[in-house]
């Protein structure tokens, strides 16, 4: 992820190394905490290209799943200017939300059909 911050990547392309981990939980997390160490230097970098830095914020966040970690989201940016990436933001929240919408009211079927089905057990 700090390759992408290097000046190696153009500023363009800077979503490309992150957006490979949204499909892991630890990669999940991995962005999130990456996002929260380097906030500065990402918003000095993108914060003239507003749709990129706002791709970042998604791409950062959108993939969580738990409701301790939409907390996580909402406390971190309370205290930061979000005027040039409002939208992405509200759309990443949105996102978790339904996730964990989602897992709340489905979690129970899905892992009776894994179990049913003869697949591994999933962690949802």
């Amino acid at each position: 992820l700090d390759l992408s911050l290097s000046g190696e990547v153009k500023s363009q392309d800077i979503y490309l190394p992150a957006s490979g981990l949204r499909s892991h939980p630890e990669g999940v997390e991995a962005l999130f905490n990456w996002l929260n160490d380097k906030w500065s230097e990402i918003y000095k970098r993108l914060s003239g290209n507003p749709p990129i830095l706002g791709s970042m914020v998604t791409i950062c966040t959108s993939s969580f799943t738990k409701p301790e970690q939409l907390e996580k989201v909402e406390q971190f940016f309370k205290d930061i200017d979000t005027k040039s990436f409002d939208q992405p933001l509200a759309q990443s929240k949105d996102a978790i939300r339904s996730k964990i919408s989602w897992l709340e009211r489905d979690r129970d079927d899905v892992a009776t059909w894994v179990k049913e089905n003869g697949y591994k057990k999933a962690s949802l």
